[in-house]
């Protein structure tokens, strides 16, 4: 007997042993065979660490539990970084004796733990769950079987997620908190799968209009599988959303790219109250409190081929019959509540689409409201429909109370429509008989973490080509408006989604506060810094309207404009100012141009800017393309006008992309002041100069412009103290500033210094150079950090002060040899002049002597004439 116990004890511990050793044994093998299926097969990233893997024969023997905590699978290249499967713990029961034997892997069980699954469909047919690789050849197909099979019976998910996306369909569908359970042998070609499947939150969407939205979802399935020709029968299958029960049976059949299909559908279970749980928000609090009752029959079918060319026969039925229902908190009950609709395809067709509202109505105290329509041809819809009566909003929403909004007020209405999409088309409007009124009275519509929205009083007229709107006014949380105009092709909009509604409006308003209406939260506590950002207003290019705008006030961002005036006009997600004049900033401003959301991801701005006595201040204060661009504007007082284009592109925070803005103007200071500017004292220190702390610019013109991420200015003057400066240069994205500043000083006045510096520099007394010189100087670094260098000290004329001096001194040397030249020559000149009169003078006193000797020998030659006649002829007495 011991020796029989010390066997089996032995054969016992053999066999634990076995079951503990043969995962460790076989850990290597089953890795390297998934893994080397994965490089095989797959073309995304598989994200899963080796120290993460547990394997176990415990769990499910016979069976070997393969198991991964923390499993991604990630995509690649146009889905790169998208995640299409993750999972907390993934788990895989494979056959434990083929993996002893060396035969293909065979996987029998999937258990998935809080799996994130992720579908997504573009626009072009590509899908992020076609990650397997085309096999190139048979034999590597075949290759890949041998090395895995799937032989799968059962499966499990826990707590999951589904998202499905399809873009090509316009398909949304999202399945939250998702519990499912199925089995089937899929090792035979025929036999039963049973699946169990709930999820608390479920929601489906189909082209662009929400159908279901967060519905509780069960459904419990047993198919007949038919693997051969992918045919799938409904034996037993129920589904139940919220509290409406449906069942169903048929079968769904793909034995090609089409679908076969002969669904019939129908509730099982005819109270009100169930169908009431449809209604979106009726699923709440106080759901199960509501008193109703009444009956309704649900029913229909979906029959024959989908494909690409082709759609199924369809019909669905819905009738209610005398319904009521009360909430405990309101006094007022809705009842008499009736419907009968009913809508069909025979063909498939679109073109064969016919629906039919007939009798619908309810009572709210003694108010009747009713309804009818009648819609032929889908595809190019042919109307005749009907609404009389008034809608207590308010009684409504009570009854049906929603957790995402609430909605109010008095709706009256008397309209009738009838006509053609054909003749909309057309622009026919003769053929659409469509009249009456609309009034609405204390509307109020509030949405979670939005302002409430609310119409006092509104008044409508209707005909064939326009609603008049005659009186609409209200207010959206603290703005206030008034509207009145008309509004055209509003038939086309409501049918097509593509079609352009127009309206001529004219808009007045006290208050309109742009911030709130963007969700921009305003602080109630100045030591509160708001850090909500805005986004990205998109402009519907669907819409295109004119509204002549009055407000007194407009709130944006960190201004506050006045007495705002100009038209703005809505066209093809293009928000133009054509103009508005407003008063802000201690100024007023006149803005021409466009705010461009075409492309919601890179909005473009292009305006124009007539801005005339701004305060610098606060214009500094509030708008953060001048902090950028002009950051000296921080220490100036006075105001400025300019007329400035800009243009560039916003961020997704609607603010400016300043990579991207570009803009030129002339910029007019009337009367400014800079003082205290870092950059200012360092040129102060530089020169040595007293009084230069204090810059005066007035009735100064400054041509600037913006460019490739630089703010630059043309040379322009200002007055440093009692000195001239000119200034040119440009400020940088990063803060770093690049700027010229050339100050003219009077010689003499420059202080000793000063004085000694230029005087040692030229090697004579400064005031050699002329009556001033000019001090450039080179300022880089940043404003708060800047870096002032002295450069080149030139004349006033532009020629640098020491060859300025050189030449000042070879002036003197030449004017004195000049003057010593003259002075010789006037000696010269004069000697000659007294030479020459000297000879004059000697000539002249020949001359006389000379003609005194004539003189004087005529007198004696007649004295001898007188004698010698004497001598012939006597005395003559």
């Amino acid at each position: 007997m011991k020796k029989l116990l010390i066997v089996l004890g032995s054969i016992i511990a053999l066999f634990v042993l076995t079951i503990v050793l043969v995962p460790i044994l076989f850990k290597d093998r089953i890795i390297s065979a998934v893994q080397t299926e994965i490089d095989k097969s797959i073309n995304a990233k598989v994200n899963f660490e080796p120290s993460k893997i547990r394997i176990s024969l415990l769990s499910d023997f016979p069976n070997l539990t393969l198991g991964v905590q923390d499993f991604s699978i990630t995509g690649k290249e146009t889905f790169d970084g998208d995640t299409l499967f993750a999972a907390k713990d993934f788990s895989v029961e494979m056959d434990i004796v083929a993996i002893i034997k060396g035969d293909p892997i065979n996987i029998k069980g999937i258990m998935l733990d809080q799996p994130l699954i992720n579908i997504l469909v573009l626009e072009d047919g590509s899908a992020n769950y076609d990650i397997t690789y085309p096999s190139e050849e048979e034999e590597e197909e075949t290759t890949s079987e041998e090395e895995l099979k799937i032989g799968i019976d059962h499966w499990e998910i826990k707590n999951g997620r589904i998202n499905y996306f399809d873009q090509m369909s316009d398909v949304a569908l999202s399945l939250i908190d998702v519990n499912h359970t199925g089995n089937g042998d899929f090792t035979q070609s025929v036999f039963d799968m049973e699946t169990k499947t709930s999820a608390e939150d479920f929601s489906f969407a189909y082209g662009g209009d929400v159908y279901v939205a967060h519905k509780s979802l069960e459904a419990d399935l047993l198919l007949g599988m038919d693997m051969d020709s992918m045919k799938f029968t409904f034996k037993d299958a129920k589904a139940t959303l919220n509290e409406f029960h449906l069942n169903f049976d048929g079968f769904f059949a793909m034995p090609t790219d089409d679908y076969e299909m002969d669904i019939n559908f129908a509730t099982t279970d005819t109270q009100f109250k169930n169908i009431l749980s449809l209604v979106p928000g009726m699923y709440a609090d106080g759901f199960d409190d509501l008193e109703t009752r009444g009956e309704f029959d649900f029913s229909g079918f979906i029959k024959g081929v989908y494909s690409d060319t082709r759609m199924p026969s369809f019909a669905v039925d819905l009738i209610v019959r005398d319904a009521f229902v009360k909430s405990p908190d309101v006094p007022l009950p809705i009842e008499k509540i009736a419907m009968e609709m009913h809508a069909k395809s025979e063909s498939g067709d679109l073109k064969d689409g016919f629906l039919e509202l007939k009798d619908f109505g309810l009572t709210i105290d003694k108010d009747r409201f009713t309804a009818q329509a009648v819609v032929n041809n889908f595809d190019s819809p042919i109307w005749d429909l009907s609404m009389q009566g008034a809608l207590n909003l308010d009684i409504i929403s009570e009854i049906e109370p929603s957790e995402d909004f609430k909605i109010g007020g008095i709706i009256n209405a008397n309209i009738n429509s009838k006509g053609s999409y054909a003749d909309v088309e057309k622009e026919d409007y003769t053929k659409l008989e469509t009249t009456g009124n609309l009034k609405m009275q204390n509307f109020s519509y509030a949405e979670k973490n939005a302002p409430d929205f609310i119409i006092s009083n509104a008044d409508m007229n209707f005909n064939p080509e326009s609603v008049n709107l005659t009186t609409l006014k209200g207010n959206y949380g603290k703005s206030d408006f008034s509207l009145n105009g008309s509004i055209s092709n509003y038939i086309a909009y409501a049918i097509d989604d593509s079609a352009v509604i127009k309206g001529n409006m004219r808009l007045t308003s006290t208050l309109l506060d742009i911030n709130e209406m963007m969700g921009v939260s305003e602080d109630t506590e100045e030591t509160t810094e708001d850090t909500t950002a805005m986004e990205v207003v998109v402009i519907p290019k669907n819409i295109d309207f004119i509204f002549d705008a009055t407000a007194q006030t407009i709130k944006y961002d960190n201004f506050e404009m006045k007495n705002a005036v100009g038209q703005i006009k809505v066209k093809d997600g293009i928000l133009t100012l054509d103009p508005l004049k407003v008063d802000m900033l201690e100024g007023n401003i006149k803005i021409t141009g466009l705010y461009n959301s075409q492309d919601e991801y890179e909005p473009k701005f292009d305006f124009r800017l007539d801005i005339s006595q701004l305060s610098i201040p606060a214009t500094f204060k509030n708008v953060v393309t001048v902090q950028k661009f002009v950051p000296i504007a921080e220490k100036m007082e006075g105001k400025f006008s300019t007329d400035f284009s800009i243009n560039g592109l916003l961020t997704q925070e609607m603010m400016p992309d300043f990579e991207t803005v570009q803009g030129s103007g002339l910029i007019k200071i009337i009367n400014a002041a800079v003082k205290d500017s870092k950059v200012i004292n360092g040129v102060t220190s530089l020169s040595k100069l007293d009084n230069t702390d204090e810059v005066v610019l007035d009735d100064v013109s400054v041509q600037a412009k913006i460019k490739d991420g630089r703010f630059s200015v043309d040379p322009f003057d200002v007055k440093m103290g009692k000195y001239k400066a000119t200034v040119d240069g440009s400020t940088g994205l990063a803060g770093d500033i690049a700027y010229n500043l050339k100050l003219n000083v009077p010689t003499g006045s420059m202080g000793q210094a000063a004085n000694t510096a230029i005087s040692n520099l030229l090697g004579s007394k400064v005031e050699a150079v002329g009556s001033s010189v000019n001090l450039n100087f080179n300022i880089g670094g940043t404003y708060d950090d800047p870096k002032v260098k002295l450069g080149k000290t030139t004349t006033e004329g532009g020629s640098s002060v020491t060859s300025s001096a050189k030449e000042q001194v070879n002036d003197k040397i030449n004017e004195e040899k000049e003057k010593l030249k003259a002075e010789v020559e006037d000696k010269a000149q004069a000697a000659k002049d007294s030479a020459k009169a000297e000879a004059e003078r000697l000539k002249k006193k020949a001359e006389e002597e000379a003609k005194k000797k004539a003189e004087e020998e005529k007198e004696k030659m007649k004295d001898k004439a007188k004698n010698k006649l004497k001598d012939m002829f006597g005395d003559g007495e």
